[in-house]
């Protein structure tokens, strides 16, 4: 097992394990039910971190998370067809009607 990934947001680290997930990568998360506790384990031991179940997929892994969350593409900001809303260049339906973006 290795460690592949630490955050304070339980909700990203998750999805970032549900992003591997998709491409057949199994990890977990370390520390889940203990942040609360932290100050009574020690701050070391309260940080959510990811890890690998399988070694081999280290190098697999770090390369989706450096393309896809550390250095995601936001796109650029476009304008709806149907409502003429400009919505922001990581939406592929309009926040305001729900089209898909053209």
């Amino acid at each position: 097992m290795k460690h592949i990934y630490t955050h304070d947001n339980i909700a990203i680290l998750h999805n970032v394990k549900n992003m591997l997930a998709t491409h057949d990568i199994e990890s977990f998360v370390k520390n889940e039910h203990s942040v609360p506790l932290g100050a009574r384990h020690g701050i070391n031991n309260s940080f959510l971190e990811l890890w690998l179940l399988h070694d081999a997929d280290f190098e697999r892994a770090s390369a989706l998370i450096k393309s896809e969350v550390e250095n995601a593409d936001q796109g650029e900001p476009w304008i709806c067809s149907k409502c003429n809303e400009e919505n922001e260049g990581t939406f592929a339906v309009c926040w305001k009607c729900q089209s898909a973006a053209d």
